[in-house]
């Protein structure tokens, strides 16, 4: 990916009479509430940042996925920005405009729903590294917000393929140097995370008004995203609980000793491969949850690859030949998906303790159910 600034003079994009005919709409949501999504800018100057150039940043971008009471009207609402729909179209040999049609029944800036005045349980969400930007899990975030969570997503520029701030500026993403580490991605990460926790999500919610929780969140990504979930939740007195998608575990959560217990709910899951022996995977997966002294659980989904831990499962029922992942059923991969996230951050922020979690269910007979004991 070459570096570029596209701006263009408004964000909503919404599709013309002619191509409505012919849209197809992602799976919506299933949840009793409607979605809604807002975009903000964090700003934060980073004279560091390893994969920006010149290595200076000045912002980054939260998303903001929430339940609304209002219903979706007029024209469907296109799910990606064409640049990012253009991005993966060429780079996994969809037919041009596959992806850059697809709708969602997600509404730009639609209200927040009405409540008793206490916040929604509010989760923070951060994409792979490289990847897909937080648009590709749209899937996952509006189903959480459809059963009444708020989760943030954060878009680091330049590291994810295409991101477009509030005012209509768009950031392309830039090939990753070999020379950066996953390690460095790590802290950029951390840092990120950090910064939003201590400086502007008390803003987003004293100054703006949102109602979001400031204080007792959950945290989950998917592979980098996910172990700076992890991180951030051993760093952060913000973070309840943090859930890993298929990350491979660095920094100190590597270690094999005391030193990656995170101290809180965890939950690592991750495709059928990840087992963290010889089998495959890397060690991690094997040693960090001997360390976990709070609830902790380990599940793997056979027939899952790395790409099918965002809305790629469904990008794949597309077309045959294009997209990637494993031979899991696309659908099938969402459901599963949906299900145990939602049931972690139940369980973790809400108390609601599902079945799903404690041993295998026959209703998802493609998840396999580790035993992982704390070390003494």
């Amino acid at each position: 990916m070459g570096t570029s600034i596209i701006t263009v003079a408004g964000a909503l994009i919404i599709l013309n009479a002619v191509s409505i005919a012919h849209a197809i709409a992602i799976p919506p949501p299933t949840g009793q509430y409607q979605v809604g999504i807002r975009k903000y800018t964090i700003e934060h100057y980073n004279d560091h940042d390893p994969i920006a150039p010149n290595h200076v940043s000045t912002a980054f971008l939260a998303t903001v996925f929430y339940p609304t009471g209002q219903t979706p009207e007029g024209a469907p609402q296109l799910y990606l920005n064409p640049e990012t729909a253009a991005f993966y179209e060429d780079s996994w040999n969809f037919t041009s405009g596959t992806l850059a049609s697809l709708t969602s029944t997600v509404q730009q800036d639609a209200p927040f729903l009405k409540t008793d005045g206490s916040p929604f349980p509010t989760i923070l969400h951060g994409p792979g590294g490289g990847g897909t930007p937080v648009e590709g899990s749209t899937i996952l975030l509006s189903e959480l917000a459809s059963h009444g969570y708020a989760v943030i997503g954060l878009d680091h520029p330049y590291e994810q393929s295409f991101i477009r701030y509030p005012n209509g500026t768009g950031v392309v993403g830039v090939d990753i140097p070999d020379d950066v580490t996953a390690e460095s991605l790590y802290e950029l990460r951390l840092e990120d995370n950090a910064v939003f926790f201590d400086l502007h999500l008390s803003k987003l919610v004293g100054e703006l008004k949102l109602p979001l929780s400031a204080s007792r969140l959950g945290a989950f990504g998917l592979s980098e995203g996910g172990v700076a979930a992890l991180g951030t939740g051993q760093d952060n007195s913000h973070v309840a609980s943090a859930l890993n998608l298929d990350g491979t575990v660095i920094g100190d959560l590597a270690l094999n000793s005391s030193a990656a217990d995170v101290r809180k709910p965890v939950f690592l899951l991750g495709n059928g491969n990840h087992t963290g022996n010889e089998d495959g995977g890397h060690y991690t997966w094997a040693t960090f949850p001997l360390w976990q002294s709070a609830y902790q659980r380990k599940l793997l989904i056979k027939g899952m690859t790395h790409l099918d831990f965002c809305d790629s499962a469904f990008w794949k029922t597309l077309e045959d030949g294009a997209g990637g992942g494993g031979p899991i059923d696309g659908f099938e991969q969402i459901r599963i998906l949906n299900a145990y996230v939602r049931a972690f951050f139940d369980l973790t922020l809400l108390g609601r303790n599902l079945p799903i979690l404690d041993e295998p269910s026959p209703e998802f007979p493609e998840v396999v159910y580790f035993n992982v004991w704390r070390s003494s």
